[in-house]
């Protein structure tokens, strides 16, 4: 008897860093993570933070970024005194950073990360660089916080530590945050969902297949605020019809790790849209605005599975288990249909707790 075909290999394109690897506990040695024995440096806010072994990175070093900074300082570019501190078992901010609060991080880490790209380093990310800044968050355990340094508030929420520009958070390991949203019509058997096939031009996953809708979410701005606008600019949808239609259904967060090893943990917050009938006046079709996407097609769900068993990699990975996730919770894709149900629902749902300090937006 032939075995089902599953779908676990869409979401592990997606969710592939082995783990856990992080331990909240303060160790004499960086932490090995991968099968090639790469040793990791926990990011911190403050020395303290590592030492006390209950408080969470804000992100992971790899070595070659350490070195960078240990040996290889840029003192005529940056300045004589270290902006962050590279010990023999984590890194974390100097203390003179950390005198000007959130201001500091934001323009030692902006400097940092121009040189980093200036000077051609880490290519792999900082050729991406988009002039659009992401918002890292710090655990609330740490001692920036209980020691009053933290003094600015901000709207992007009450843990927000500093802000950075996308390009640069893999390069330290930082957790990234977006919006996705799968737009559809009808239900059941006669479901369709749209779906665009990115440009040819786009930088990243050219010609791959994409969710309805996604996007990073700049600093300061709320999940759905983004979803407003991305829904504007990606697939040309009236501001009133996704306010009205659009309804979060939870997040995904995974662990992707680049082909050339490259840190992303990412938290994605998403929405379902279900589209009024085509006969309706408030219909509106998925077309594209700007030059991001090629072209949106309206496709069953059968023909969606279909390119999903037939082509993993047919979507860029992150699309892909999202797309998976639409189809476990719309109840197409089932522990009676599915081998591999438990694993693709957890690593769909991967505990980035464990890795990263996690947003606290009120």
């Amino acid at each position: 008897m032939p075995s089902q075909p599953s779908l676990l290999a869409v979401v592990t394109a997606a969710d592939n860093a082995p783990g856990p690897f992080a331990h909240a506990e303060a160790t004499s040695h960086p932490k090995t993570w991968s099968e090639d024995h790469e040793d990791l440096y926990p990011f911190h806010l403050t020395r303290q933070d590592h030492d006390r072994g209950n408080v969470i990175p804000i992100g992971w070093f790899r070595p070659q970024v350490a070195d960078l900074l240990l040996n290889h300082w840029p003192a005529e570019e940056l300045g004589e005194r270290h902006s962050l501190v590279v010990e023999l078992d984590c890194v974390h901010f100097a203390d003179w950073v950390l005198q000007d609060g959130m201001d500091g991080m934001d323009r030692e880490m902006a400097r940092l990360s121009k040189y980093m790209k200036d000077s051609g380093y880490f290519a792999e990310c900082l050729d991406g660089w988009r002039g659009e800044l992401y918002a890292v968050y710090g655990d609330l355990k740490s001692s920036y916080f209980s020691d009053g340094k933290a003094t600015t508030a901000s709207k992007a929420g009450r843990n927000h530590v500093f802000s950075l520009e996308r390009a640069a958070c893999a390069v330290f390991g930082l957790a990234t945050y977006g919006v996705h949203m799968t737009a559809y019509e009808g239900e059941g058997e006669n479901m369709k969902i749209w779906v665009p096939r990115r440009s040819a031009t786009k930088a990243t996953w050219p010609g791959k297949l994409d969710n309805s809708v996604a996007g990073g979410i700049p600093s300061g701005m709320t999940p759905f605020e983004c979803l407003v606008k991305e829904c504007h600019e990606e697939a040309s949808l009236p501001e009133q019809l996704v306010r009205q239609r659009a309804k979060p259904a939870g997040v995904t967060t995974y662990f992707y790790v680049t082909e050339k090893g490259w840190l992303q943990p990412e938290i994605e917050y998403i929405y379902d849209l279900r589209l009024p009938h085509s006969a309706s006046s408030d219909y509106s079709k998925l077309a594209p605005l700007d030059d991001e996407v090629e072209s949106f097609k309206l496709m069953s769900v059968q023909e969606v599975i279909s390119i999903l068993h037939k082509d993993p990699t047919a979507f860029k990975p992150n699309c892909g288990l999202i797309i998976v996730d639409f189809l476990v919770r719309h109840g197409f894709v089932s522990a009676e249909s599915e081998p591999n149900f438990i694993e693709i629902t957890t690593r769909c749902h991967r505990n980035l707790a464990e890795y990263v300090a996690m947003p606290l937006l009120k």
